[in-house]
């Protein structure tokens, strides 16, 4: 049975780097929004808990209530407003008009849009918004943008940094309670110099990607591995999988291993060279339920580092872990497949 490896001593040497960084780990925004971007939210939400972490963000109500009561608090990031929001989370405002809608007494983050025109309100809406607040009796709670282009060399980012302090001032201003303020992404964290009296939002990073530079010295945290199903000897001429894409030009030994696309995983259609773990290619196109490769033994390291199917399929890296592995997560979370294994690992099982 395939399964995931995810290493708790890598994701906590992470968060201790991070925190270095900053100055403290009560500074660290876990982000755990989608599924913890495929790493499982539950599972590593309980792990940034014991290692102090207080405060998360994820996307939705549903992944709020998922990880309720694990963190100070939990911050609600792409919530449309109903009028109903619960008293434990904090809901990010991405639009002036939300304020008239949302709950009177509930807590709030303001998103500032300092540049990349996406969500938030604009710096000019801020006198507005404080009004607004202060009338409906909202619970003012922080405020935070999100830069556009931090992972590039470019005055964007600087462009925001300053855009976001004018933010603040004027926050403080006109607003006297004690906020908390937080805009570095994983890139934004690795690229500063100081991140002044900010909180950041560790989003990648925590799992050991880096988006600037590797300054930050960190170590990936998830594995997949598949099992051997089958072996055969390949003759020179004869062709494996759906199609034939691949060819054998002399005999080679060959395995079936237990992964494919119906688990989550990209379909590789055989052309171009997708590389395993350990720089193996697989031969042919992947099946439902299964990939063909040189034979490797019982047990494959399928992935390692996302960024190399990520280049494969021109995306990001965490778009393979959020649709590859995340699918995975989620059925072992639902099945409680959670295996033993040395106490700095969480192994996961997955049936195809």
């Amino acid at each position: 049975m395939s399964e995931i490896l995810l290493s708790k001593s890598a994701y906590e040497h992470n968060l201790t780097q991070i925190a270095k960084k900053v100055g403290s780990k009560k500074r660290i925004i876990s982000v755990l929004k989608d599924n913890a971007y495929g790493h499982g939210a539950l599972l590593m939400g309980k792990i940034a808990k014991e290692f102090g972490i207080e405060i998360t963000c994820v996307k939705s109500e549903i992944e709020a209530r998922e990880l309720a009561g694990l963190f100070k608090s939990i911050i609600v990031l792409s919530h449309l407003p109903t009028g109903d929001e619960s008293s434990e989370f904090i809901y990010a405002i991405n639009d002036i008009r939300a304020l008239e809608i949302i709950r009177p007494g509930t807590q709030i983050h303001l998103a500032i849009d300092t540049l990349m025109h996406r969500n938030g309100i604009d710096v000019s809406q801020i006198k507005s918004a404080i009004e607004i607040i202060k009338r409906r009796n909202l619970d003012l709670k922080g405020a935070f943008t999100h830069f556009r282009a931090s992972d590039e060399h470019g005055a964007d980012y600087f462009v925001q940094k300053d855009n976001f302090e004018l933010a603040k001032i004027m926050i403080r201003e006109l607003f006297n309670k004690e906020l908390i303020f937080h805009s570095h992404n994983s890139a934004a964290i690795e690229r500063a110099s100081d991140v002044g009296d900010e909180y950041v939002r560790a989003g990648m990073a925590q799992f050991g990607y880096s988006g600037f530079d590797e300054s930050l010295g960190l170590k990936k945290v998830l594995k997949l591995y598949a099992n051997r199903v089958s072996s055969r000897v390949l003759q020179a001429g004869q062709s494996v999988g759906y199609g034939g894409a691949f060819t054998a030009k002399y005999d080679m030994n060959i395995a079936t291993y237990d992964l494919g696309y119906g688990d989550g995983l990209f379909r590789y259609n055989g052309k171009g060279e997708l590389n395993l773990a350990n720089g193996e290619p697989i031969l042919g196109k992947m099946s439902m339920d299964s990939f063909s490769s040189t034979d490797m033994g019982d047990r494959v390291c399928v992935m390692d580092d996302a960024n190399i199917w990520a280049e494969f399929f021109d995306t990001i890296n965490y778009d393979i872990d959020l649709d590859q592995v995340s699918e995975l997560i989620d059925s072992l979370c639902a099945m409680s497949k959670i295996v033993n294994a040395p106490k700095e690992e969480v192994k996961v099982e997955v049936g195809s």
